[in-house]
């Protein structure tokens, strides 16, 4: 198997990383949507001719129609037509043979410029959600129900004003007014359609929107990790999404990752022989070295750990999905279920990149995925993994199994095993400068390494006799034929 070539995975091959993502939050956030009727201004197009004698009128009112008419050359003929344009445009009016503008042609009157502005007035229809912490524009998109479980919903701090949320929407519609034309795919120029006012608002429902949040370390010295609210930012006017960013900020900045990852680093010193401090990282808190060399050009592993990548990030990130999903291609593997033992962390696993790299690696494995409970012996916990993880209602589970077992192992280490195959290592520390949870780890298909691992999760497996230590299974199965493809593929030796 060490002749499998590495595939370089993650980010560009610039000569040097300059940051990675390592993480991508997501959030939901209540909102609304609204059924907006109103009317709007669009730039006419009329002739040339008329347009100028709308000018001319607006520069020497009481002008008489045959005065306008000598202005361009016209014949009483012309002049007559002209005459007519002119009256047909709304904006001006005639007294006595004497022309002046009209009230809405006074209205046209641009204040910045004294200048005419020729606009004729539309009724639009809008159907626009906004979230209710901001109040701007969001999509109208939900979560399927049973990956919206997973994901944190930020609270709306000023309920008062969220209640009143349909008064004043005509107010944040008239200020978003040109986001909501490019949402619709309006390609009109800002100029050439104008907001007017709002006749009516209707609330049509209340949903859950979804945002999503890449985190990324940056590698300058010190290195440091930070949300890229970069895409939140740029959105429609310029700080209108700042209480959302300020929202999901203080969210993050409350995460922290349990604290015993020296004892889980010296854990897995013990069982697989030193990948880390062989390959580049003496201390967990050293991120950044571990980081730098997971660089496409430095990122494999050297024998005997074989073949295999350096990783860097939670199991949400782009990096570490694709070790999962694509790189394991390469290994030679059997029919195994794979094992999935989670960091002792609220954080993990709520977010729909990791709904979504569950879903793909059970399309790529029939024997399904396995979930390790830690602490699943005790019934409320065990009642948390069914609710966030478990089949519900018509809500299917997120895992095919999940076996019960102790809290035994260190609450910072996560593993992702595939029987006879390969193994992921996550070491959970925090970043020294920020706090935020940084796992670093690795993945390898060496034999040595996957079997050592297999007896890890045997012994977690059996560390606690139970009755039924079996919380979920496949509706095909039963808790004893579940309990039975699990001790075959970790070569558990049961007694009959």
């Amino acid at each position: 198997m060490n002749n499998v070539e590495t595939n370089k995975l993650g980010e560009p091959s610039d000569s040097e990383l300059k940051s990675m993502e390592i993480d991508e939050l997501s959030f939901l956030v209540r909102a609304q949507k609204f059924r907006i009727a109103g009317t709007a201004m669009r730039r006419t197009s009329i002739p040339l001719a008329t347009e100028y004698a709308v000018r001319l009128i607006h520069l020497i009112p009481e002008i008489s129609a045959e005065e306008v008419g000598a202005y361009f050359g016209f014949e009483h003929a012309e002049t007559s037509v002209l005459l007519q344009d002119v009256l047909d445009t709304g904006l001006v009016a005639e007294s006595q043979g004497r022309l002046t503008l009209s009230a809405r042609g006074h209205q046209a009157v641009s204040p910045t410029s004294d200048d005419i502005e020729l606009f004729s007035s539309e009724e639009f229809t809008a159907y626009q959600a906004f979230d209710l912490i901001a109040l701007a524009p969001v999509d109208d998109a939900t979560i399927q129900s049973g990956i919206a479980r997973l994901i944190p919903e930020i609270s709306v701090t000023d309920r008062v004003a969220a209640a009143k949320a349909t008064s004043r929407i005509p107010e944040a519609f008239e200020m978003h007014f040109l986001e909501w034309r490019q949402r619709s795919g309006g390609k009109l120029k800002a100029d050439d359609f104008r907001f007017q006012m709002t006749q009516d608002v209707q609330q049509l429902k209340t949903f859950p929107a979804p945002f999503h949040v890449p985190v990324r370390l940056y590698l300058d010295e010190p290195a440091f990790v930070e949300p890229d609210f970069s895409n939140l930012r740029q959105r429609g006017r310029t700080g209108s999404r700042t209480p959302l960013i300020e929202a999901f900020s203080a969210y993050t900045k409350k995460l922290a990752c349990p604290s015993d990852y020296d004892f889980a680093f010296n854990q897995v010193e013990s069982i697989d022989g030193g990948v880390f401090s062989r390959s580049g990282l003496n201390e967990p808190t050293r991120q950044s070295v571990w980081a730098r060399l997971c660089h496409p050009d430095t990122c494999a592993l050297a024998h005997p750990f074989a073949p295999g990548i350096r990783v860097v990030g939670s199991s949400s990130s782009g990096a570490v999905r694709a070790a999962m999903t694509e790189w394991t291609k390469q290994l030679e593997t059997d029919s195994n279920p794979i094992f999935w033992l989670p960091p002792h962390a609220d954080y993990w696993g709520r977010s729909l990149s990791f709904a979504t790299l569950l879903r793909d690696l059970s399309e790529q494995e029939p024997a399904g995925l396995v979930l390790l409970a830690r602490d699943g012996f005790d019934r409320w916990t065990a009642n948390s993994w069914r609710k966030r993880f478990g089949k519900r209602e018509r809500q299917a589970a997120l895992f095919d199994r999940c076996l019960a077992i102790t809290n035994e192992a260190p609450r910072s280490l996560e593993i992702v095993l595939k029987p006879n195959g390969w193994c992921l290592v996550l070491l959970h520390a925090p970043d020294l400068k920020s706090g935020y949870p940084l796992p670093v780890g690795y993945i390898s298909g060496d034999k040595f390494l996957v079997h050592a691992f297999e007896d890890y999760f045997a012994k977690l497996a059996t560390s606690e006799s139970a009755a039924d230590p079996v919380l979920w299974h496949r509706e095909e199965e039963n808790p004893t034929a579940a309990l039975r493809v699990i001790d075959e593929a970790l070569r558990i030796e049961t007694v009959s």
